[in-house]
């Protein structure tokens, strides 16, 4: 095992949005034994980056995979690369075509989220990546391709929306849920995967040399295609049935760094 690659969400953070010491010196003790550590979220960079810095882990965080794979950061020569993104005229197309659930899309554009119209979701989501938020016509003003569009989507509609998907898909773009009010949309050939395999390839590492640690949907890919995969117990079941290991512990017990030390005692 060379690279250790985090979601963030339900995963690094527990339910507080917060990194315990207690992991933050796990995670320490194993950047000191050599390994290359890294998140992998579907945050925009700029959330990324400010939240690392915020939790008080910049000196742990070696890689920063963002929007879901959209975006890279290597903090050690600050190279910064852009990968697969959707085209503004899909964008629209998506919007109409879900229009009828009566949802609240938006995108991560510059320092804002772009939205119609505000609410709780947005609200949280501009908070936790210390973005603000613009309301405005989107057609008139999301003018650029977008790493990825987000459904602010009310639980109770969750099912009917991923159940359309389902019966619509398209190969313009891939959808899955990131969190229980979050559908979200990125191209089709992107994945957190993605940002791994360049990262891994740029150092000389091959991606059976990685572990990865998810809870969701968007998490899938990297748990299955990893050397070892693990989801979180407070996981979805989709992404413990690829995992090569569930934790015992939740996010908000330390779940992360216990099972990364048994995987270490495990090898050793």
């Amino acid at each position: 095992m060379k690279v250790i690659v985090m979601d963030m969400d339900g995963t690094l953070l527990n339910d507080d949005k917060k990194v315990t010491e207690y992991t933050k010196n796990v995670l320490r003790d194993m950047k000191k034994r050599g390994m290359r550590i890294g998140i992998a979220s579907g945050r925009p960079i700029i959330g990324v980056k400010r939240t690392v810095e915020n939790l008080g882990i910049s000196d742990i965080i070696q890689f920063m995979i963002a929007s879901n794979g959209a975006e890279l950061f290597d903090v050690e020569d600050k190279e910064k690369k852009d990968f697969y993104k959707l085209d503004v005229d899909t964008i629209f197309e998506i919007i109409d075509e879900y229009e009828q659930f009566d949802l609240n899309p938006y995108v991560y554009q510059g320092e804002d989220c772009y939205a119609a119209r505000n609410d709780s979701t947005i609200e949280r989501a501009a908070r936790n990546n210390h973005l603000g938020i613009h309301l405005c016509d989107m057609k008139k003003e999301v003018t650029t391709p977008q790493s990825k569009l987000v459904l602010s989507t009310p639980p109770e509609k969750m099912e009917s929306v991923e159940k359309f998907y389902e019966e619509h898909k398209s190969e313009k773009y891939r959808a899955f849920k990131s969190q229980a009010d979050m559908f979200e949309f990125v191209h089709p050939k992107l994945s957190k995967v993605y940002g791994i395999r360049y990262y891994c390839e740029k150092y000389g590492y091959d991606i059976s040399q990685v572990v990865a640690f998810g809870d969701t949907t968007n998490d899938l890919e990297m748990v299955r295609d990893c050397g070892t995969g693990v989801c979180m117990c407070n996981g979805t079941d989709d992404v413990k049935a690829v995992a090569d290991i569930i934790t015992t512990d939740s996010n908000d017990e330390d779940g992360l760094a216990k099972t990364l030390k048994e995987i270490i005692n495990n090898v050793n």
